[in-house]
């Protein structure tokens, strides 16, 4: 594979009725008098700005090459599509977003797409700011979905309502009823696909008093009542505390580095792609420096790639993993048990197989 490449991408600012103005909060400059919802970080559409691929996009580059691009990890997660492997966002969800649901693997194929099994984590909460996720123990589909087609948010009293607190975060496997609440930002990691089945949006219509699209009949069969996804507790995988693993599925992987000023970590032969997205501080890679609000793409390699911090530097990682060598083996060395270590994967039940290697 030769040394790794290294690509500086711009990300995407999406205006959304729920949207707001908080991102800038990291480092991102927003377009005057617009409530932007989401800045997404990585998609086939992401621009390159510096690095390997000026002007072109993360897809034109996985497309010229994928074999070398992806890596046969990345190549099993998307099913051998020819696509760049990790959508990233960054979410601002000023008022409550749509409840809704994503299809797995096999439901999202009719449709040429990916499922859609996702990661938030938590990067700030205010008020009384909320997550709904699951369906509440006592509930059944039927119960929920006759309340959902009344569209008017009466379907959020049968979800679990769990208080989102900076720093923690959760695992959503495809088949979750859910919904961001209002006053909360968010850091989603997920797979490459964008088949959402709204159910409710609380209501709410545009300036012509139209309502969006709702796919209640899609979304039924997606939904799997029994996932009621908690927060992940994470593993810290160094005494510093710099480096934390916080979830992982065969999917994706997601890390959070804790960086004091002119401190490295070295990101070590990577056989997928990585993102790295910086949230405070600045980091150099490669050459790059990286300010809050600015991600970088390594591509796969033969020799690692340091991160120095610049000054003291928040930023989260996220990649394709091979459980076996990525997660379960650097959580072993720091000395987490078996069951912390299955807690990674959440109600995936990922990681827990690849520890019995089934």
């Amino acid at each position: 594979m030769g040394s790794c490449d290294v690509s500086i991408v711009s990300p995407r600012l999406d205006t959304k009725p729920w949207g707001g103005r908080k991102l800038t909060r990291f480092g991102l400059p927003l377009p005057e008098g617009e409530a932007i919802g989401e800045a997404l970080v990585t998609a086939d559409d992401a621009v390159i700005t510096a690095g390997v691929g000026v002007g072109r996009t993360l897809g034109d580059l996985v497309q010229e090459a994928p074999d070398i691009r992806l890596g046969a990890d990345a190549a099993a997660a998307v099913s051998g599509k020819h696509i760049f492997p990790l959508l990233v966002k960054l979410i601002d969800a000023a008022e409550n977003l749509s409840i809704q649901v994503h299809p797995d693997d096999v439901l999202a194929q009719p449709l040429n797409k990916l499922g859609k099994t996702e990661a938030w984590h938590i990067l700030a909460s205010e008020g009384e700011g909320s997550i709904y996720i699951g369906l509440k123990q006592d509930v059944d589909t039927a119960l929920f979905m006759e309340h959902a087609h009344l569209l008017d948010g009466t379907s959020a009293a049968d979800l679990r309502k769990v208080q989102a607190i900076s720093g923690e975060t959760f695992l959503i496997p495809a088949g979750t009823v859910h919904a961001l609440g209002a006053g909360v930002m968010v850091y989603e990691i997920q797979q490459p696909s964008d088949v959402t089945f709204r159910l409710d949006d609380w209501g709410r219509v545009d300036a012509q008093g139209n309502p969006r699209e709702m796919h209640l009949e899609q979304g039924e069969i997606a939904l799997r009542p029994a996932l009621r996804p908690r927060e992940i507790p994470g593993i810290r995988l160094d005494v510093e505390g710099s480096r934390t693993l916080l979830t992982a599925c065969r999917y994706f992987a997601l890390e959070r580095l804790e960086l004091a000023e002119m401190t490295s970590v070295l990101i070590g032969q990577a056989t997928t792609p990585n993102v790295v997205t910086v949230l405070a501080g600045q980091l150099t890679l490669s050459g790059h420096a990286l300010v809050a609000g600015e991600s970088a793409v390594i591509w796969p390699g033969d020799e690692p790639v340091a991160c120095t911090a610049n000054a003291d530097t928040i930023a989260l990682r996220s990649w394709v993993p091979n459980l076996q060598r990525d997660v379960i083996a650097p959580a072993r060395d720091a000395g987490a048990g078996e069951s912390d270590i299955a807690a990674l994967g959440g109600m995936t039940g990922d990681v827990a197989a690849a520890l019995t290697g089934s």
